[in-house]
């Protein structure tokens, strides 16, 4: 079970570099329509982590 927490540490630390890169790339790019998708990334981004926070509360 150990070797799930490390797992699940390593995918938290991936999705907070990928909400880090997602919204600095909205904050720089000036197209209403690649931002909105970028958005909808983040937002998913956002979700799989809380996500992923969940299993690594229950299983520590």
């Amino acid at each position: 079970m150990s070797k799930d927490i490390e797992n699940l540490k390593l995918a938290i630390q991936k999705k907070e570099l990928g909400i880090e890169r997602y919204s600095d790339q909205i904050k720089v790019l000036s197209d209403p329509k690649i931002n909105a998708l970028l958005e909808g990334i983040l937002h998913n981004e956002v979700r799989h982590k809380a996500e992923l926070e969940d299993h690594f509360n229950r299983l520590s």
